[in-house]
């Protein structure tokens, strides 16, 4: 025990030894998705490449209207965004960028019977604007995004709204 709790001490003090960026991102997001975050800096210093994986209308959306009937409940979430980045002040960076959206939930149809359920999956555009903050003496940033996801399959032009606050360990 306390082996595993000095390498992690250690570990910790070599990342926090840089406040700013390095080559990977990985962090936590709450909002709508909801979930987890993989970033990976490009070497231009300008571009970065983002993974999402969570869950995807749990905040607003929950019972919106869909095709023929209406979301009840909360699904899954897949998303990867190309972005661009810049340094606005001293550890404060906007971004902004756009990417694919995989989702799968389940919508309710009203029948004789009372709702009839119909899983879907749904792919289409997102986009993304956002400020990280890099904490000084730290490797942890914090951030704040707001986008959209447009579904081109099944139902065109779905619109959902996203936006969520979130932090990542940068290493």
């Amino acid at each position: 025990m306390k082996k595993a709790f000095l390498l992690i001490l250690l570990t910790v003090s070599y990342l926090s030894s840089n406040a700013q960026e390095k080559n990977w991102a990985i962090g936590a997001k709450v909002g709508d998705p909801a979930g987890l975050n993989i970033r990976h800096y490009l070497s231009n210093d300008k571009n970065a490449i983002e993974v999402n994986v969570g869950v995807y209308g749990a905040l607003w959306g929950l019972r919106s209207n869909y095709k023929n009937g209406n979301f009840d409940g909360a699904g899954f979430s897949f998303s990867g965004l190309y972005l661009w980045h810049n340094e606005m002040a001293s550890n404060l960076k906007n971004y902004y960028g756009f990417g694919a959206q995989f989702t799968s939930r389940s919508y309710f149809v009203a029948d004789g019977n009372g709702k009839k359920e119909i899983p879907t999956t749904g792919l289409g555009g997102v986009g993304q604007i956002g400020l990280e903050y890099y904490l000084p003496s730290s490797p942890i940033s914090i951030f704040l995004e707001a986008g959209a996801y447009v579904e081109l399959v099944p139902a065109i032009l779905y619109l959902h709204p996203q936006a969520g606050i979130g932090a990542r360990l940068n290493f």
